[in-house]
């Protein structure tokens, strides 16, 4: 089982994204899921001068090869990649996992999952990916 985690990267402190990331990579890990984000690749695109399209070419390119896209949402704030990803997804029949976090409202996002569910905070979040049995 493979996930691809996607995000809103746009207008959030990297140091906020790299915790709650992390936070998720671990737990799905320790559910037995395999995972890729590419916030963890930040730094090798910036090497490259990787467009916004290569960037995206590329997270299609491991999302295509996963089982599952998990989307962590934050705000109510709209993110593009995210939004493109979850099309993505939902074109090619991999299945779409929403986090979102209480208090966003406002957002259709959730209900584009087949599965979804709130959280509070990064251990409450932890504790809910435990208990999905994705793997």
């Amino acid at each position: 089982m493979k996930a691809f985690i996607a995000y809103r990267h746009t207008g959030e402190k990297e140091e906020d994204l790299r915790q709650l990331l992390t936070v998720v990579c671990d737990a799905l890990k320790s559910a037995g899921v395999d995972n890729y984000c590419t916030f963890f690749d930040e730094e090798n695109f910036k090497a490259r001068s990787n467009s916004a399209r290569e960037i995206m070419d590329h997270a299609f390119e491991i999302l295509e090869n996963s089982d599952v896209l998990f989307v962590v949402q934050t705000s109510n704030e709209k993110s593009e990649g995210m939004l493109m990803e979850v099309g993505f997804a939902r074109a090619r029949g991999i299945r779409v996992v929403v986090a979102t976090k209480d208090g966003v409202s406002n957002s259709y996002l959730p209900a584009m999952g087949d599965l979804n569910f709130g959280w509070s905070d990064h251990s409450d979040l932890s504790a809910k990916i435990a208990e999905l049995n994705l793997a």
